[in-house]
């Protein structure tokens, strides 16, 4: 190695602690000097209060549980005099309560944890003109895949991001802006550490994800990740490596979508892939969707084993205040020694 292990530690440490120190003084910084209460900036400031409740029932085990959640969804843009904005600071906080579930996530406690989470809260510095060259400091999430575009945070639908790479989230800095050729680009160093701050700086992630689209509303997109990585609730290490390909196209109210991806962890080859299809009313407010998604393995010495897994959902936002969703999953083939499972969940949510 190039570095000492001792040198390596230290780098990580201030690497780690740089973030957070940057954060806290470039925000305060541009809050005075935009000078009197930006919170008055009614044209560069845009907040809602966000509720939720989701209910989740697997009906192979008859069992129950929810997650409630109440946060708050702040965007804020800085202006200077000339009119140039020079940054955007967004703000998602929630305050999580977990009811009874069973397979939750490795930054909870337990099954019934409350939790603050701050799902993504960073500032975007504009470094060039037309949006060429920005640097993103804070928590945000790792630009990978369709999740990218399409933010899934809170929601029953998802994409591949949690199942294939552990996690959509993590602290760091990132170079990002629009492309010449008619796209954009986002180049991100992090921590590893994922929803929280950790005090483990030995971990770190390198990934990027670059874009050409295609009129409005289509785009091809491919992606890397090299994360080292500790294994949840354990204190081992793994070496996570995927590379990526997604894509999107519409056709009137019909969307097709799909994204795929090979890597290692460790000496384990990997295969993740995922479609959709979905389709809204000339209104907008009602939308449904198919998924059909598979995760395939390859421990060293065995065959390959592969789970292939199917989403059936719908969601109805009759105003600008309410969303109502509902998704029936099903797996139509388990890992080998795993119980085929099937479970339906039903989500409220409220912004205002």
């Amino acid at each position: 190695m190039l570095l000492s292990y001792r040198s390596l530690k230290l780098f990580k440490y201030f690497y780690s602690h740089f973030f957070a120190l940057l954060l806290i003084l470039n925000t305060t910084s541009l809050l005075a000097f935009e000078s009197a209460s930006w919170l008055e900036d009614i044209d560069n400031l845009r907040f809602a209060i966000d509720m939720s409740a989701r209910g989740q029932y697997n009906i192979n085990s008859n069992h129950l549980s929810n997650i409630d959640s109440l946060g708050l969804d702040l965007h804020k843009v800085f202006t200077l005099s000339d009119g140039r904005d020079i940054a955007t600071l967004v703000f998602q906080g929630y305050l999580t309560k977990l009811v009874n579930v069973e397979k939750y996530p490795s930054f909870y406690k337990d099954k019934d944890d409350l939790k603050f989470i701050c799902r993504i809260c960073n500032i975007n510095f504009s470094l060039l003109d037309r949006g060429a060259l920005n640097i993103r400091i804070g928590h945000f999430e790792t630009p990978f895949g369709l999740e990218y575009n399409l933010d899934t945070n809170g929601t029953l639908r998802q994409y591949s991001n949690g199942r294939d790479l552990g996690g959509k989230l993590d602290w760091g800095m990132a170079f990002n802006g629009k492309a010449s050729w008619g796209g954009g680009y986002e180049l991100a160093f992090s921590r590893g550490s994922g929803v929280d701050w950790s005090d483990n700086y030995s971990t770190y992630i390198i990934s990027g994800r670059v874009e050409k689209t295609f009129g409005y509303s289509s785009f091809l997109g491919f992606s890397t990740f090299y994360g080292y990585l500790t294994m949840p609730n354990t204190k081992n290490y793994i070496d996570r490596t995927r590379i990526g390909l997604d894509g999107n196209t519409q056709v009137g109210p019909l969307a097709v979508l799909g994204e795929f991806s090979i890597g290692k962890d460790d000496d384990t080859e990997l295969i993740n892939s995922l479609f959709e299809m979905n389709i809204q009313n000339n209104t907008e407010k009602l939308l449904g969707y198919f998924q059909f998604k598979t995760t395939s393995h390859q421990f060293i010495n065995e065959s390959w084993d592969t789970m292939l897994q199917s989403s059936l959902g719908v969601r109805y936002t009759p105003d600008r205040n309410w969303v109502l969703s509902g998704q029936w999953t099903y797996d139509i083939k388990a890992y080998e020694l795993v119980k085929r499972a099937s479970s339906l969940g039903i989500q409220v949510r409220y912004r205002f």
